[in-house]
């Protein structure tokens, strides 16, 4: 490895030194720093040393910290109090600790990977470790009541539009409220249509400036691209058509437009990505804000029983919801209730694993809806910071991949019907969704 950037020994030396001739900044070290943010030797024992003294709660001064330290340290506290003129900058002291101390784990990373190992899965799995690793580093955060009111006050008013996730349904975003670092699940039975309404959901999160990875486990990047083309808001090249490649000129055209907007979509395309240790290393190392995962029953995880690896799936997406702060969006097959009952889906439909309906803070259930021609039902079955809903009405077009809202039309407004029926058109509050 190389040799130590100077920042990180200066910071090192800092934070000792704030520790030595302020006591107040014992506690503040100590709950933001382990004895791995010093990498030298006699940084690490002084830290250790004072870190003793503070868990027995005896005074922390340069002659306690020489007692547990030895002798052999008295030149270096004295000069380690000298080179500190202040603790005022405590703070960043730290920053500049944390942020060479992560380096260092990742020049450490890169050297494992150039020096010892000999594939490409072996250095895949010093990747994948770095991530489980730098997920663990996440700060501990405390704050009283009285701090925690002054920053909700300071939020409200806080003129900056909140951080939420628009899936581009206005009804549907203004019942969920969607925020970042929380777990939501598409859930639907095969041919429903959730691949497709995941896409147009990522495509149109993309195109506000989110960063988002689509996971695909069953479907590979061609075939998903073909869907996207199709799609009305990314080009609306008709989908029988790409797959005979009979693309007409003004098709082409769309295709090139769409290929020149793409530069401001970010929006990502993974398939061969099987584990939750690859999906995780994927979202850290391109930095997702959002990710979706089709379909989570196929992640390639270890267990004897599908419903115990199941449930291991779904408690590991939901803490990297919450861990990385990313908005994960999974999709899920469910158990179909049984025909001849005509019941509707319930949470309970998910398959494999109660987990899943505890661990989401939102579940989205579509399924086919016989009143009207390519009908499809979405409804809120459950909604942690907000309400639910029986189901919004949507049209599916296979041709083009899209859904769109069916409203209802009351019989005076149509000539010579008696009962109510579906139209296409806009949401109910008169929105156009898409």
């Amino acid at each position: 490895m190389g040799e130590l950037k100077p920042d990180w020994a200066q910071a090192q030396q800092a934070v000792i030194g704030s520790m030595l001739i302020d006591e107040n900044c014992v506690g503040l070290v100590m709950q933001q720093t382990t004895p791995e943010h010093f990498s030298d030797g006699g940084m690490r024992h002084l830290y250790e040393a004072v870190r003793g003294l503070w868990l027995e709660h005896a005074p922390v001064d340069p002659v306690t910290v020489l007692h547990a330290a030895g002798p052999a340290y008295e030149k270096p506290i004295t000069a380690l109090m000298q080179a500190t003129p202040t603790a005022a900058n405590i703070e960043a002291y730290l920053e500049i600790l944390h942020d060479c101390a992560r380096l260092s784990v990742y020049r450490a990373a890169a050297d494992r990977i150039l020096t010892e190992c000999r594939t490409a899965d072996e250095a895949a799995q010093v990747w994948e470790a770095l991530g489980r690793e730098l997920m663990g580093r996440s700060k501990v955060r405390c704050v009283t009541m009285s701090e925690a009111i002054t920053r909700y006050l300071d939020r409200m008013n806080d003129q900056t539009p909140p951080d939420t996730i628009s899936l581009g349904i206005e009804r549907l975003d203004r019942l969920l409220n969607l925020g970042r670092g929380k777990f939501l699940i598409l859930a639907a039975d095969s041919s429903a249509g959730k691949t497709a309404l995941a896409l147009q959901f990522a495509y149109h999160i993309a195109s506000t400036g989110k960063k988002i990875g689509f996971f695909s486990l069953e479907t590979d990047n061609d075939t998903l691209t073909d869907r996207l083309m199709a799609e009305v808001q990314v080009a609306g090249i008709n989908l029988p058509r790409s797959k005979a490649k009979a693309l007409s000129t003004a098709d082409y055209q769309r295709a090139v437009d769409a290929g020149q907007r793409s530069a401001r979509v970010p929006l990502c395309l993974i398939d061969n990505c099987e584990t939750l240790d690859k999906i995780r290393a994927w979202t850290i190392q391109q930095g997702f804000e959002v990710i979706v995962v089709d379909y989570l029953q196929l992640i390639d995880e270890e267990g004897d029983k599908r419903w115990d690896v199941v449930t291991r799936i779904s408690m590991a997406l939901h803490r990297m919801a919450q861990t990385l702060g990313v908005t994960v969006i999974g999709l899920s097959q469910v158990t179909p209730p049984d025909k001849t009952q005509k019941k509707a889906l319930t949470m309970d439909d998910l398959r494999e694993s109660r987990q899943l309906k505890h661990d989401a803070d939102v579940i989205l259930l579509l399924e086919l809806c016989d009143e009207f021609p390519n009908g499809r039902t979405l409804t809120i079955a459950k909604n942690k910071d907000g309400r639910r809903n029986k189901g919004m009405k949507l049209n599916f077009d296979p041709e083009h991949m899209t859904f769109s809202f069916y409203k209802r039309v009351q019989p005076s407004e149509v000539p010579g019907q008696g009962a109510p029926m579906w139209a296409m058109g806009d949401d109910e509050g008169g929105e156009n969704p898409f």
